[in-house]
């Protein structure tokens, strides 16, 4: 019998943590929360999840730093994150040219950071669980 996918949810936002966490129970994974940072840093260095979910703008320690350190240390290297912002949404309408740039720019300075996809708040569920889904099965995790 194949474990659940193990997933590691990282925002300071409580809402956003609790309605992700609960799309993807529903989906059948193991989820785990942080609500900064550091602890979630802590976390993912502790439980090595197949899947973290991470925020960019939090307290202690933003998403750029945290992805940067899992993906220097050998042993979390390896786990695919999914940036989760309000900063880089693309897919928004756009009034002002700079303001379309400023979301191109954060959106890189993730995947610069390790990160593998992004997910722009506020989620919508059918999206988190795909998304969810295939970065788990190119990751080589049976889904």
């Amino acid at each position: 019998m194949s474990r659940q996918a193990r997933i590691l949810v990282v925002d300071d936002d409580k809402p956003t943590v609790m309605i992700i966490s609960s799309v993807l129970q529903k989906q059948g994974y193991e989820v785990h929360t942080a609500f900064d940072g550091k602890a979630g840093l802590e976390k993912a260095r502790e439980l090595k999840p197949d899947l973290i979910i991470l925020d960019i703008m939090m307290p202690l320690m933003d998403g750029y730093q945290v992805c940067r350190r899992l993906q220097n240390d050998p042993e979390t290297a390896r786990i695919a994150v999914l940036m989760l912002t309000a900063k880089g949404g693309i897919d928004e309408d756009v009034e002002r040219q700079y303001e379309f740039a400023t979301r191109v720019k954060d959106r890189l300075a993730g995947f610069d950071s390790g990160a593998v996809d992004f997910l722009t708040k506020p989620v919508k569920a059918k999206e988190v669980a795909q998304r969810v889904k295939s970065l788990l099965w190119a990751s080589g995790f049976p889904v």
